[in-house]
């Protein structure tokens, strides 16, 4: 069904049983048209962007009336353009005559609003799936799952987040630089961890282990521990640990206030813009660095 990327197909009375079949996988909708038909070829780039819009949970199955007839009368077509749509192997509505963008969408919002939650909700079951076998120690098999739904829908920046998520709390921050970097738009999803990552850039030297950090923290004295304090702030932050990070800084805040002209406070903000707006943990730890402060 998928033989155009687009997810437009040409009607004909050899595919026409197949293309009803779809529909009970997603809508289609059957636009028929004819060459000589302006308004039907007014209606027509608007119809292929929405469809691409949706990119495959809706399909348009395109009938030419004058070359198909004997489709055009079974489904009872008086006048072109017309469209019909088709959902789970039912006519659920139908639209005569030129249409504007805005009747187009309205006209679609019931089934399409249905198919789209339905792919978001099970894109949130397989999220937590994964995230389980994460959870469990198969990190290397999610990592895998994550790789090939990515590589079947790049468009999924739930997933991709998942991935990155994953790579920071692994350490492996040049991949996940990578695999933000696939995608350039501000994607809401990505936003945490481009801020996280981010992060990184202000440490004078290249990252450095929590494990090593943590010694260093142990056994260091004056700056080097505030120098150690400040950079296992910043990586646990990228690596997703928060409350690690955002209680190292606020050490190093109340041991070594004056290092670097005050950097733990700058440090401390920094973390709170890769949290989630109204996240309780960065109300608690502004409240912290308040009450310390003043």
């Amino acid at each position: 069904m998928q033989q155009a990327e687009q997810f437009i197909i040409d009607v004909t009375e050899q595919n026409l049983a197949q293309v009803l079949e779809h529909s009970r996988q997603v809508p289609v909708i059957v636009d028929f048209w004819a060459a000589w038909c302006q308004p039907c070829q007014q209606m027509a780039p608007i119809l292929e962007k929405i469809v691409q819009e949706h990119a495959g949970r809706v399909v348009l199955a395109k009938v030419n009336a004058d070359e198909q007839q004997a489709i055009a009368a079974q489904f009872g077509v008086r006048s072109l353009p017309t469209l019909k749509l088709v959902f789970q192997g039912q006519l659920v509505a139908e639209l005569a005559g030129l249409q504007t963008e805005a009747a187009l969408r309205q006209w679609l919002a019931p089934v399409l609003g249905n198919a789209e939650q339905d792919a978001a909700e099970q894109e949130q079951a397989l999220i937590a799936r994964i995230r389980d076998a994460i959870e469990a120690g198969h990190g290397e098999q999610a990592e895998a799952a994550l790789r090939q739904l990515l590589a079947e829908t790049p468009e999924s920046h739930a997933l991709r987040a998942v991935l990155v998520e994953y790579l920071l709390a692994e350490g492996r921050v040049e991949e996940a630089q990578s695999v933000l970097a696939e995608v350039v738009e501000d994607a809401a999803e990505l936003a945490p961890f481009r801020a996280r990552l981010t992060l990184l850039d202000e440490l004078p030297q290249a990252a450095q282990s929590l494990a090593e950090l943590t010694r260093q923290i142990e056994a260091g004295e004056g700056d080097h521990r505030a120098a150690a304090l400040y950079a296992y702030g910043l990586q646990a932050a990228a690596a997703g640990q928060f409350r690690d990070s955002l209680e190292a800084l606020l050490q190093l805040l109340r041991e070594h206030g004056g290092y670097r002209d005050g950097i733990a406070r700058a440090g401390l903000l920094k973390v709170f813009e890769c949290l989630p707006k109204g996240d309780p943990l960065a109300s608690e730890y502004r409240r912290k660095m308040f009450n310390y402060l003043y």
